[in-house]
């Protein structure tokens, strides 16, 4: 393991009436595990509140420990919902998990999808996508229904991207 610390932003919570002031990448769940005084239900985040700019209130150093060695997935993975790209299958699925249900996003992204569900994606230097291997899902897919299937909206982001 590998010992590492930094200063990370602090924020504060955007409920009114709320001191809490959790680190930026934890406010979600701060309000997740959070009841009552306009937190809204347990486990979830009420749709009036945004976390989208959220006023910094200062830093706190937070200490972790990093394993030496890690099965991450090395290639970048397009979101279809919103079209930015993460840093594998783990960052994406981390990324659906804060975002469900808001912005376009589903509101069960781990019960709908599996990580390879979304096309691997070559990026260049400053993130943008420069070229989609093609989703790595089965046309036949079971869908709801009205809905575009997921292989057809994979190849017009690639033809838009190309």
């Amino acid at each position: 393991m590998t010992d590492h610390s930094n200063d990370e932003r602090t924020v504060r919570c955007p409920v009114e009436g709320c001191d809490a002031t959790p680190l930026a990448r934890g406010v979600n769940l701060h309000i997740n595990r959070s009841s009552g005084d306009g937190h809204g239900p347990r486990g979830e985040v009420p749709d009036d509140i945004s976390l989208d700019h959220l006023e910094t209130v200062g830093e706190r150093e937070v200490e972790m420990d990093y394993p030496e060695k890690r099965d991450n997935e090395k290639h970048a993975r397009l979101c279809p919902y919103c079209n930015q790209t993460f840093s594998g299958t783990q960052g994406l699925m981390i990324h659906l998990g804060q975002t469900a249900g808001r912005k376009n996003h589903p509101a069960n992204p781990k019960d709908r999808h599996e990580p390879g569900d979304f096309p691997r994606v070559k990026v260049d230097a400053e993130g943008n996508v420069q070229q989609v291997a093609g989703p790595q899902v089965n046309p036949t897919d079971s869908r709801e229904e009205d809905s575009v299937p997921m292989a057809r909206v994979f190849r017009l982001i690639a033809k838009s991207v190309s």
